[in-house]
């Protein structure tokens, strides 16, 4: 039997590999948007999701820009309206009135930058977003798919919270100044679209974090075994450090993406904050204990815990982000560690980098300091840079 090659395209070949590919690579139906699709919604009727699942990937869509610009439009025709309306105001105290057109202004400007920004970084956003989807699609080929039941329960949670609160601050709101409430939800509308986008950054932080926590758990699953004939480990460390490299290139991206407007959204907080308060002491000091006087206070405090929730949240979101990213280096450090035990490196040199080296080196004097057998000594600094540990074993005479 003679054997025949038989002719193929190469590049017609490859194109179909690759199509197969990009089609199990990520799915609309993934368990983190069947959690959060309602809020996908939300953000898209707010302007803040010009984005669509388009071929079982997230693309930029034409069609939900045109929310963006609708919703701009919109802000803009509304934040004349109610500054027009606030100069013809007259104030008992003058400097309510400055302070007021200064937020008005301030949360205005905020709030068309992060319309703008969501319109021009439409696929920055998506990168990120697709390395989400990337590593989870990735930790389930390794038999470690994600729950995310906790996510269900924390984002609804958050939409109760949200909306309960801005229902609150309109009922108290048109009952303090005397309001319809249309002329209420006009001067709101610019608030609540700037909470949205702060929502939206939240979101994608505590989504990393979740991610890098899943991380960290996978690795404290697979650490080696200090048994000789023990070989556990499923996934190699090569393995879990590409998986957080990559987490760290979105994480990188996502601060790039949103250095501006964390400065911007603590400026815009911080100055309602402190306004607010200011105002609530002058009105509970100066006025009069009267009936008409406590509508206005409850109102700016409905407004206050508002403005604190909304701080709070980014707090919450960027320490949880970090924190779980920066957990995976004590894990590695044990990982090294089990290994040299298993192994038991008789005079084996270890060659690292200078700071690395100087943490595992302090390390291993606490791992060893209850076997007097071991001995460690450092041999040579080079360069100021790098060094070399040597593990020694010796025997003890009695």
């Amino acid at each position: 039997m003679e054997l025949q090659a038989v002719p193929f395209n190469v590049t017609t070949l490859f194109t179909k590999m690759k199509k197969k590919r990009v089609k199990k690579r990520r799915d609309p139906n993934s368990p983190l948007y069947k959690v959060i699709w309602p809020m996908i919604y939300i953000m898209r009727i707010f302007g803040f999701a010009p984005y669509n699942f388009l071929q079982y990937r997230v693309t930029p869509s034409n069609i939900n820009l045109l929310f963006t610009v609708i919703v701009a439009i919109v802000y803009s025709c509304v934040s004349y309206e109610v500054f027009t309306k606030f100069l013809n105001v007259k104030r008992e105290i003058w400097t309510i009135r400055g302070t007021e057109n200064t937020k008005v202004i301030i949360n205005y400007s905020v709030v068309m930058y992060e319309l703008g920004l969501t319109a021009f970084t439409r696929r920055s956003f998506i990168r990120i977003w697709n390395a989400l989807q990337d590593f989870d699609e990735n930790m389930k080929r390794l038999g470690h798919l994600r729950k995310e039941t906790r996510t269900a329960i924390v984002a609804w949670f958050l939409v109760t919270m949200t909306t309960i609160m801005w229902i609150a601050i309109n009922r108290i709101g048109m009952y303090a100044f005397i309001e319809t409430w249309t002329s209420n939800m006009k001067y709101m509308i610019l608030y609540i679209g700037t909470s949205m986008a702060i929502y939206k950054f939240v979101a994608v932080a505590i989504f990393l974090g979740q991610r890098f926590g899943h991380l960290n758990s996978v690795a404290i699953q697979n650490l080696p075994s200090t048994s000789v004939g023990d070989t556990r480990t499923i996934i190699s460390k090569k393995i879990i450090l590409n998986l957080h490299n990559d987490l760290m290139i979105a994480a990188e991206d996502l601060e790039s993406l949103y250095s501006l407007s964390l400065l911007f959204w603590l400026c815009n907080l911080c100055l309602h904050i402190v306004s607010n308060v200011y105002f609530i002491i002058i009105w509970m000091l100066e006025k009069k204990w009267d009936v008409e006087s406590w509508p206005l206070v409850f109102c700016m405090c409905t407004w206050l815990l508002a403005f604190l929730f909304q701080l709070l949240l980014l707090h919450i979101a960027c320490h949880f982000a970090s924190s779980q990213a920066n957990c995976l280096g004590p894990i590695l450090i044990e990982w090294q560690v089990r290994l040299m035990k298993k192994e038991n490196e008789m005079d084996n040199s270890i060659y690292m980098p200078f700071g690395t080296g100087k943490i595992i080196f302090f390390y291993l004097l606490w791992h060893y300091n209850l076997e007097p057998d071991i001995k460690i000594n450092v041999l040579i600094i080079l360069n100021k840079k790098t060094f070399f540990i040597m593990v020694e074993r010796v025997e003890v005479v009695n």
